[in-house]
């Protein structure tokens, strides 16, 4: 999940809200509705907020300075919905602005500073529901990850052991079975003496023992490998655990599956007729999507 800026504006703010709503939420709906109530409140408070300034600019500003008439308007600008601003609807709703203009007649100049005074305004206000919105959607985001809601998909993973013993001839890959399941969240998934890398691919493990078997020597080599059931071959393990010595020991493999791979583990050995293996473990963790 992203962190927060520690000291953000206005582009690290939109850059976190962007890339954390790019990232699946799986949280409840409540859950939105919960974490955005403070945020809705203080963007509310804001909004309503006002300086006296602008209830003098409402109550002083001379009538009819627009030069244009709402007829002549573009279709566009009349569709537009504009949010009301609290102190000029205030300072509009006093009148001493038609008193006054009994009594004092505005000049050109004047007025053309009303114009500016008023676009000047207009942008001013533009730009604190733009901080608003970015504020708004900024507290929410922070709201929402921080507090733990939003959390990476869990991957699935399983484990499977082997109890006890069983024979192994020499010079043989012998596929070796995993019975006893510790727990599975599939994908990926195992069956027995087989699994299945599921959508995203898995990296999977496996680790088997080795022993001397009653009236036989004692074997001189011993490996496991995880094989790709289709074509038969071994996948590449860049950290394989051999038998270090004749005897009793264990060997180890691990793989990177690619996505829907049936795989299963092999073991070899090597040195006398016969020997026992078992007393080991499959494992295998679901790459990220």
């Amino acid at each position: 999940m992203p962190n927060p800026p520690l000291d953000p504006d206005y582009f690290d703010k939109v850059n976190y809200v962007i890339d954390s709503w790019s990232q699946p939420c799986n949280a409840p709906w409540y859950i939105y509705i919960q974490t955005m109530k403070p945020a809705a409140l203080e963007a509310f408070i804001v909004l309503l907020s006002f300086g006296w300034a602008d209830v003098a600019r409402g109550a002083f500003r001379p009538k009819g300075l627009s030069r244009r008439s709402s007829k002549r308007r573009g279709k566009w600008s009349r569709r537009i919905p504009k949010l009301p601003e609290i102190g000029n609807a205030l300072g509009k709703a006093i009148p001493i602005g038609e008193q006054l203009e009994d009594f004092v007649k505005w000049g050109c100049g004047t007025r053309t500073m009303w114009r500016v005074d008023n676009a000047v305004q207009a942008v001013m206000y533009g730009w604190l529901v733009a901080d608003v919105a970015i504020n708004f959607a900024y507290n929410w985001t922070s709201a929402l990850y921080e507090g733990g809601f939003c959390r990476p998909p869990v991957l699935g993973s399983f484990s499977y052991r082997v109890i006890g013993y069983s024979a192994i001839p020499d010079n043989v890959w012998k596929v070796a079975g995993f019975g006893t399941e510790d727990y599975e969240d599939s994908p990926p998934t195992w069956l027995f003496n087989s699994g299945n890398s599921g959508p995203t691919g898995c990296t999977a493990g496996a680790a088997l023992s080795v022993k001397q078997r009653i009236g036989f020597g004692k074997p001189t080599g011993f490996k496991v490998k995880i094989f790709d059931v289709a074509a038969g071959t071994p996948f590449d393990d860049d950290d394989p655990c051999e038998l270090e010595a004749p005897g009793d020991g264990s060997a180890c493999a691990f793989a990177s599956i690619p996505p829907n791979t049936q795989f299963d583990v092999r073991a070899w050995m090597e040195g006398v007729s016969f020997a026992d293996y078992g007393a080991g473990a499959v494992f295998a963790n679901a790459n990220p999507p």
